[in-house]
């Protein structure tokens, strides 16, 4: 029973628990996958999510088959990290009808052994053709079992003439005897599921298992979260929380070099002007012998200037009102936004106006310059360049069922191996497209809407950078600290959201569909790459070729047709936020949470669920100046 599919499909679609069509057995549910631990990956980052998932399922009991944090963090020694290589899989539903009869069999107990042919109805005189049962039960703890099959069968004929009705849809299906002219015997039966999410709710529906198609997502919903998979040499620098103000200072554009230069400049610098060190007595004892010699007067100004980076330090402390010793915090993703700005390759307009100058191309001169100014102008886009070499990974932490909400559902743990808990992980380096909004536009969206009231109103974009800082904290906050539900922090996560969605929706111009590319946001630094998701050895190129050649016409589609849902009127009376315009069906780090045309082009916002604004309506939307 073998079958090939990308690493990347196993992911969403094959791991332990899914249920999937093979193309010769029919339904299956997959039993085991494979693991290669001999990829190349940051432990650390991958670490991070689980943390992050861990945090969004608080409760100890909805984390289901996860070894606890030890002192607040993770121990790797519990986890087995590695790629999938191969799945395992048996046939489910094992519960199978006959299309003439009607007539329900188990495949174990009531087929295998017989004379009947394979695929045929045992029954006599019948023959017809098998075919598995289309409904399965499911339960927020992650439970999936087959349908109840009615053992008793009719109180007149017991079994004999028992057979399923499937209407196709679960209020209606019922079990009836053919020997009494069709008449019902039962419905289906929903099961009680005695799990420990069904003692922590009150209303007895929840603790039943409810019915589902055997194709519905519904039954499989993992919890796979993009990382960034920088080399942790890259990364384990810039984590200090000393370096803290010099990635502030290089996310406004106070620091125009890459802070491991600004890092490496200190540490020469201390190297060379330290108490005590030979330098020192040295300039000290030609200082004594002549005090207006060049090398001491240099040696001098370089004290009195103070170490590379002070000034910047300060300007950022300063910025902030923070008093005197207290610290700046920095988050995983400033970290990983300021690698990705210092290490990789990209491309900004000014590089393709050059090329496209010296090939003599005015009109693509003309085309790219507009889509610059309309970025800014139009949508709000301060930063806009593409990166050819983004190191990105995808780690699958466990699944849910019926529900992906850590609220109402449990996480489950993929089955152990080797003892340990799996983690699996697909990585690869892809071509990207970073984008970062303008805090100076930002900060005038939440004051004109009334989300932050503030008599101050910054004028230059650094100064815009240090207001949003310290009028939208819950920016820097994790989901389990209270700032991270603040009107204003999840108004701009939101609002964020909502762009890199419509910007997806219209990336055909890339020659790419939508869900083949993947987003990773970055709200403390008003950031969002999107990324190509391919894990193959071939860059198709084409998230390059788009920025260089189509970047007006993507930019002019999401603006102009970004505000329409073919649900409309509906959609945008409840929030501008549904499957007809925002939603994805893979690849949203956050599950479609979060979103709202609204807050883009103004009108009503999503009132219920993860994805609530607290507030009722957006007047000026960010892209209607």
């Amino acid at each position: 029973m073998a079958f090939t599919r990308g690493q990347v499909q196993i992911l969403y679609s094959y791991l332990p628990g899914a249920v999937f069509p093979h193309d010769e057995w029919g339904f299956c549910r997959t039993t085991g996958v494979e693991i290669d631990t001999g990829i190349t990956v940051n432990r650390n980052a991958v670490m991070e999510v689980v943390v992050d998932a861990l945090q969004l399922w608080r409760e100890e009991w909805r984390r289901s088959g996860f070894p606890e944090p030890r002192d607040n963090s993770i121990d790797f020694s519990d986890y087995i990290v590695g790629s999938p290589k191969g799945v395992q899989f048996v046939p489910f539903p094992q519960t199978m009808q006959c299309q003439r009869c009607g007539k329900v069999y188990n495949l174990q107990r009531d087929l295998i052994g017989g004379d009947t042919p394979p695929g045929r109805c045992p029954h006599p005189g019948c023959l017809g053709q098998l075919a598995q049962f289309r409904f399965v039960q499911a339960h927020n703890c992650g439970r999936l079992d087959e349908v109840y099959v009615d053992r008793q069968g009719c109180s007149i004929h017991g079994r004999e003439g028992l057979y399923f009705d499937n209407t196709g849809r679960v209020r209606t299906a019922r079990w009836r005897c053919r020997l009494c002219g069709g008449s019902e015997v039962s419905r289906l039966r929903q099961t009680p599921c005695d799990c420990q999410h069904s003692d922590h709710v009150t209303n007895d529906y929840e603790k039943k298992l409810r019915f589902y198609s055997v194709t519905d997502p519904t039954v499989f919903k993992p919890r796979v979260s993009p990382f960034v998979n920088f080399e942790q040499e890259v990364l384990a620098p810039l984590s200090d929380p000393e370096i803290g103000p010099l990635i502030l200072a290089r996310t406004w554009g106070i620091l125009d070099k890459p802070v491991r230069d600004l890092v490496l400049e200190e540490t020469d610098y201390l190297g060379q002007v330290g108490e005590g060190n030979q330098l020192e007595k040295a300039m000290l004892a030609l200082e004594r012998l002549d005090p207006n010699d060049q090398m001491v007067v240099q040696w001098r100004e370089r004290l009195k200037a103070g170490p590379p980076g002070m000034a910047e330090k300060q300007q950022v402390h300063d910025l902030l009102k923070l008093a005197e010793n207290e610290t700046v915090v920095i988050s995983r993703r400033l970290v990983e936004h300021t690698a990705i700005r210092d290490n990789l390759r990209t491309t900004g307009v000014e590089t393709v106006v050059e090329r496209l100058m010296r090939r003599g191309d005015i009109d693509g001169v003309k085309r790219i310059e507009f889509a610059k100014a309309f970025a800014k102008d139009r949508l709000g886009i301060g930063r806009l360049y593409a990166i050819d070499n983004f190191p990105i990974g995808l780690c699958a932490v466990g699944y849910t069922r019926v529900s992906s909400r850590p609220k109402d559902s449990m996480l489950v743990a993929f089955p152990s191996i080797e003892g340990r808990t799996p983690l699996f992980v697909v990585v690869t380096t892809t071509e990207a497209l970073y984008i970062q909004l303008d805090p100076r536009r930002v900060v005038d969206w939440l004051l004109r809407n009334g989300i932050v009231s503030c008599p101050v109103h910054p004028s230059t974009e650094v100064e815009a950078w240090a207001w949003l800082y310290r009028q939208v904290p819950g920016l820097l906050d994790k989901p389990t600290e209270p700032g991270y539900s603040e009107s204003s922090a999840v108004a701009v996560r939101t609002l964020l959201h909502s762009i890199s969605h419509i910007l997806l929706r219209y990336i055909e111009w890339s020659g790419y569909s939508p869900q083949s590319l993947g987003e990773y946001l970055m709200p403390e630094s008003l950031a969002v790459v999107l990324y190509a998701n391919r894990y193959t050895d071939t860059k198709v190129g084409g998230l390059l070729t788009l920025f260089e050649q189509r970047l007006d016409s993507w930019l002019e589609a999401a603006f102009q047709e970004g505000m329409d849902c073919i649900y409309d009127p509906f959609c945008s009376d409840e929030g501008g936020s549904c499957v007809g315009c925002l939603h994805r069906e893979y690849n949203c780090p956050t599950y479609n949470f979060e979103l709202s045309r609204a807050t883009l082009y103004g009108g009503p916002v999503p009132f219920e669920g993860n994805a609530a604004l607290p507030f009722g309506s957006i007047s000026n939307g960010f892209w209607m100046w």
